[in-house]
């Protein structure tokens, strides 16, 4: 390993040490192999009824004059949000890298069920891979609270792991792409005035394993 791997390798231990774990006992052995964790967070998205979640506001209007906003009308009510995300910072340790885990942590807090999905996108912000293969993450509703002005969040955890073919196709990716969607197959009219103070919030990191020779 290159003396600016190695420093590079030492920052990110220092930086992420609470998250390493099966450290080698015997330096000295030629033939060791090292197989740490890091992790690190890629970011954070709070989604709502508004323009910087990619909703269309005009629907918050009623410009159908029915009494009602005109999202009423919609099959669900979509949102979305990009961050960046570059592989290539981990280049140095490309030939090391085993797998890394994605980890989407949700809390929904709308009164009605979720799905959502993250996509991998290039320098031209074109879809070059999802998380979820086989189609989009379902979260549960969550619960009102008192008259509905608040909702008592709906927590899930999910991991996916890319092995280190997976992480190759990854190559090109520069941004991330969380793609929201409320589904309105059951809605109580009561609460139709609280809906833009709802959010449904995600919380995206990594954990990349090595395997280090000694």
């Amino acid at each position: 390993m290159k003396p600016i791997r190695w420093l590079l390798f030492i920052t990110i231990i220092l930086l992420a040490f609470s998250c390493l774990k099966d450290a080698p006992g015997d330096f000295d052995n030629p033939e060791s192999t090292w197989n740490p964790n890091f992790s690190f967070p890629v970011g954070y998205a709070s989604l709502k009824m508004d323009a910087e979640s990619g909703f269309n506001t005009s629907l918050l209007n009623d410009l159908d004059s029915s009494g009602l906003p005109d999202w009423v009308d919609e099959i669900d009510l979509a949102m979305s949000y990009t961050m960046p995300f570059d592989l290539q910072e981990m280049s140095d340790f490309s030939d090391e890298i085993l797998s890394i885990m994605f980890r989407l942590n949700t809390y929904n807090g709308f009164p009605n069920q979720a799905t959502g999905q993250i996509y991998f996108l290039d320098f031209a912000y074109q879809k070059v891979d999802s998380l979820f293969i086989n189609g989009p993450l379902t979260m549960q509703a969550g619960t009102v609270a008192g008259d509905g002005e608040t909702v008592n969040t709906t927590h899930d955890q999910n991991d996916v792991v890319f092995n280190q073919d997976k992480i190759d196709e990854l190559a090109n990716v520069r941004h991330i792409l969380i793609e929201g969607a409320i589904l309105k197959i059951s809605l109580d009219s009561t609460l139709i005035d609280y809906y833009p103070n709802y959010s449904l919030e995600l919380q995206l990191g990594v954990q990349a394993e090595l395997n280090m020779s000694l």
